[in-house]
């Protein structure tokens, strides 16, 4: 009996401990299917982007000489399009394959119609006076849409900036219902939808003719803006060889109330004049500026008060004090002002600072020499400041000193000649008065006899 109870003990203890280890190793065959699970590759889905040709049809857009923005917007979309498409896991859209005009509403709710990722405006700029020159990116003023909007917005900047544009930064603009400026950017935050409005350049400024003036080069447009896209969703290519995976995106953050525009004038704008070179009429200048809210964008100068001003100058970026130098017309008395201008346009006028006539030149000088002399006049002016763009003309500061001493001699001869007029008249009606009393005495004395 103690055998056999001896045996059956040993077999259950046999049959449990076989089982435990069969047990036991059953979460370890778990984890290695699940591992295998997990290296299977999930194929992400595409990005889907928008690209909206600014105007079309009846609304042409900007106008300057022989072009016409809602054609080079279309260009510009095209030539975008096919480069993004050249990319892995993207699908592109646009607005308007044709000549048609659709309103902002419209072109927003395609975009949702085919759940797009991102909404990019393509647009080409004009100004009121036609002085601005560069390139600016829009964006909405609110929550992810500004953070989604300014980081991409970065990307296109840079890149814009390499190929040589000016850059007028990166901007919100609020109505006066404190909503987005731009309807376009407007109704895409009403659809949570991130959207970019770029102004390429500005087609009625010299500065940036030279990137827009052939279908190259609005077509180059097109290509850079679709690889700062794919710089921006690290998309890669196989046909062009490149893979932006690795791209660092600059880190903005969700802002926490709207981000609005800076809509005072520079606080700082002092001029110090450096140098002065009277042999050719160039004047170094000193300019000190600075806008607490934003950066500084435009400077322009004058040398007659203020009366006519220098075409917009580009500000070194990233400095609060600047030299420059303008060129004084010989025959001139200087008084030398500037405008400093920030980010948002606004600006502020520095102080005046009065120079001694500068003459200058062979002709001039001698001329300057012969009124000396004689006595005589000199007319000097009448030269265009090619440096300014501006034409001015000044009389010579001896000419404007003796007119003004004629000026004086004749105003003494007046005032001298009116004095004696009135004596005379005076003396007359003394003369007459005189005459009237002595004749009435003698009447009276012949009526008393």
């Amino acid at each position: 009996m103690r055998k056999t109870a001896l045996y059956v003990l040993v077999g259950v203890l046999l049959f449990f401990g076989g089982s435990s280890n069969v047990y036991g190793a059953q979460p370890d065959q778990q984890e290695a299917g699940a591992a295998q699970t997990a290296e299977i590759p999930q194929e992400k889905p595409p990005v889907v982007v928008v690209l909206d040709p600014g105007h079309g049809g009846e609304n042409l857009g900007a106008e300057y000489e022989k072009y016409t923005e809602k054609y080079m917007t279309m260009t510009v979309a095209k030539a975008m399009k096919a480069e993004l498409e050249k990319y892995e896991g993207i699908t592109v859209y646009l607005t308007r394959e044709g000549d048609k005009d659709m309103t902002l509403e419209e072109r927003v709710d395609f975009a949702k119609s085919v759940n797009a990722d991102f909404l990019f405006c393509l647009h080409f700029n004009m100004s009121v006076k036609h002085d601005l020159f560069g390139a600016e990116v829009w964006v909405s003023a609110f929550d992810n849409e500004y953070q989604k909007g300014y980081t991409f917005a970065s990307i296109e900047m840079d890149m814009l900036k390499e190929m040589g544009l000016y850059s007028r930064g990166i901007k919100t603009k609020l109505n006066d219902k404190d909503t987005d400026y731009y309807g376009i950017l407007r109704h895409a935050t009403e659809n949570d939808l991130p959207a970019a409005l770029i102004e390429h350049c500005h087609l009625d400024q010299e500065n940036d003719k030279e990137f827009y003036n052939s279908q190259e080069k609005l077509e180059k447009f097109g290509v850079l803006d679709a690889t700062a896209v794919a710089k921006y969703y690290g998309l890669s290519s196989k046909v062009l060889g490149v893979d932006y995976g690795s791209y660092q995106n600059v880190e903005i953050p969700v802002p926490t109330a709207p981000v609005k525009p800076d809509d005072t004038e520079p606080d700082i704008c002092i001029i110090d004049v450096k140098d002065v070179n009277e042999e050719n009429g160039d004047v170094t200048v000193a300019l000190s500026a600075q806008d607490y809210d934003s950066s500084m964008l435009y400077y322009s100068y004058s040398y007659d008060g203020g009366v006519t001003f220098s075409g917009l100058q580009k500000w070194e970026d990233g400095e609060d004090t600047i030299r420059f130098t303008m060129n004084v017309p010989s025959g001139t008395l200087p008084e030398i002002v500037v405008n400093a201008y920030n980010l948002f346009d606004k600006f502020t006028e520095s102080n005046h600072i009065h120079l001694s006539s500068l003459i200058y030149g062979e002709t001039d000088a001698q001329e300057a020499v012969e009124a000396s002399n004689m006595g005589e006049s000199s007319v000097a002016g009448g030269e265009e400041n090619a440096s300014v763009g501006t034409t001015q003309v000044q009389q010579d500061d001896g000419s404007k000193k003796k007119a003004q001493k004629e000026e004086k001699e004749i105003t003494v001869t007046y005032f001298l000649q009116v004095i004696f007029i009135c004596i005379a008249i005076l003396f007359v009606l003394f003369s007459f008065t005189m005459i009237l009393i002595s004749s009435r005495s003698k009447k009276k004395r012949r009526r008393r006899k």
